[in-house]
């Protein structure tokens, strides 16, 4: 028996080390946690900061694209006045040269000086058109449907396939592009016009 107590009085002793044991684990356990929350509780405030600041500098570009958005507008506009405005002025001084020419027709008999005047005039009007970027479109070089609207077919054995005999009112373009057709007279083969009929 007095093994048995022995033994008994051993497990105890093992026992209450373990729980000593226990006890300290739990006590640098909760240190350590203790460690780690200050060290996450840290890390959120510099990310909440470096958050703050990011929102601060999105709100910053935000306001900033913004106000481009505004003065490209603005500045479009401007641009636009400004071209108007040029326009207007480059068609004022052609209209004070149809005014000057009316003017004179009351006062002259003279034919060929209204005719020169007149000449003058529609050559300052095109010069202006072509420095506006608007040129006619040609004609010579045969009937193209990009370019031409044929508003009447002729037959004819003079002229080649698709050969502009006449142009009927002038087209014209701007950078390239066609703005306004050609009406053109277009000669066509007279087998062209047996398919047809």
């Amino acid at each position: 028996m007095e093994e048995e107590k022995k033994e008994k009085q051993s497990q105890e002793e093992k026992s209450e080390q373990k729980e000593e044991k226990s006890i300290e684990e739990c006590m640098e356990e909760n240190e350590n946690l203790k460690k780690e929350i200050e060290r996450l509780q840290e890390k959120l405030q510099k990310t909440e900061e470096a958050a703050k600041r990011l929102s601060a500098l999105y709100q910053s570009i935000q306001n900033e694209f913004e106000a481009y958005k505004e003065r490209m507008r603005r500045e479009k506009e401007e641009a636009k006045e400004e071209g108007a405005l040029r326009l207007a002025k480059g068609f004022m001084e052609i209209v004070d040269n149809f005014e000057k020419a009316l003017e004179s027709v009351k006062s002259t008999t003279d034919i060929n000086a209204i005719l020169k005047g007149v000449q003058m005039i529609h050559y300052q009007l095109t010069k202006f058109l072509q420095e506006q970027g608007i040129e006619k479109i040609d004609t010579s070089s045969g009937f193209n449907p990009l370019e031409h609207e044929a508003i009447e077919t002729v037959i004819s054995t003079e002229h080649q396939p698709n050969e502009i005999i006449k142009v009927v009112q002038t087209g014209y373009r701007y950078k390239g592009k066609t703005i306004r057709p050609a009406k053109v007279i277009v000669a066509i083969p007279p087998e062209e016009r047996e398919e047809i009929t």
